[in-house]
């Protein structure tokens, strides 16, 4: 038995988007920047690492598809969002800094990493 038999990806993949963009709904709600923003749950991030462990060659879609649905749905660039991931990332993973960082220097365009980096 596979773990698409188990769980349903699909939906799991949903939700972690959908958690992230409410993350940043409410940021853009308040009237703050990326830069302020908090990161994202715990959970939200246990989710993710979990989701990456399995599927990692759908990692680059995920992020991209956030990416899009931040940018059309609520105006966000893709600095912000690329920043809120990799701060959450690194407040929460168990993935490791190395492991991050190489993850999200491949899956995230140039625009979305901090012009602070």
């Amino acid at each position: 038995m596979g773990i698409d038999s188990l769980v349903p990806m699909s939906a799991l993949r949903t939700t972690l988007i959908e958690a992230v963009l409410s993350h940043l709904a409410t940021g853009v709600k308040k009237g703050r920047s990326g830069i302020r923003l908090g990161a994202l749950h715990r959970d939200v991030v246990k989710v993710f690492d979990w989701y990456v462990q399995r599927k990692p060659d759908h990692t680059a879609g995920l992020l991209s598809e956030i990416r899009l649905d931040a940018r059309t749905q609520l105006d966000a660039d893709p600095e912000t969002v690329g920043q809120l991931i990799r701060r959450s990332l690194h407040h929460d993973s168990a993935l490791g800094e190395e492991t991050i960082n190489a993850l999200l220097d491949m899956a995230l365009p140039p625009s979305a990493h901090s012009s602070e980096s």
